[in-house]
């Protein structure tokens, strides 16, 4: 089995599965059907030449396993995997006192 994951975008040196790559943090460089991958910063920096990015930076990240990415090709899996949100606790009802409103309003102007 070829332990080649993906291909640099920007000098085509193979991404290894398992492995370290980066990626854009800006997300239409992140969408799936582009996803943007490099194989060093360098790389990551030779891509800002033909885009228009405002404040971005270059974000490591490790290549799935050969298994998991079998998943993906599957559909058994997503890619790019998404992050699990832990339920946050329910909020209290914020209490409501029971005296008087205060209302500011403008004097008008005659």
């Amino acid at each position: 089995m070829d332990q080649t994951w993906r291909r640099c975008s920007s000098c085509k040196k193979p991404l290894p599965f398992a492995g370290t790559h980066w990626v854009c943090n800006v997300s239409t460089c992140n969408r799936p059907r582009l996803f943007l991958t490099f194989c060093t910063v360098s790389c990551w920096d030779a891509h800002l030449a033909s885009v228009r990015h405002r404040d971005t930076w270059a974000e490591e990240r490790k290549s799935p396993t050969a298994e998991f990415w079998q998943k993906v090709v599957n559909g058994e899996e997503n890619w790019p995997p998404r992050p699990v949100k832990e339920k946050e606790p329910a909020k209290a009802e914020p209490k409501v006192s029971s005296g008087p409103k205060v209302v500011l309003r403008r004097k008008s102007e005659s």
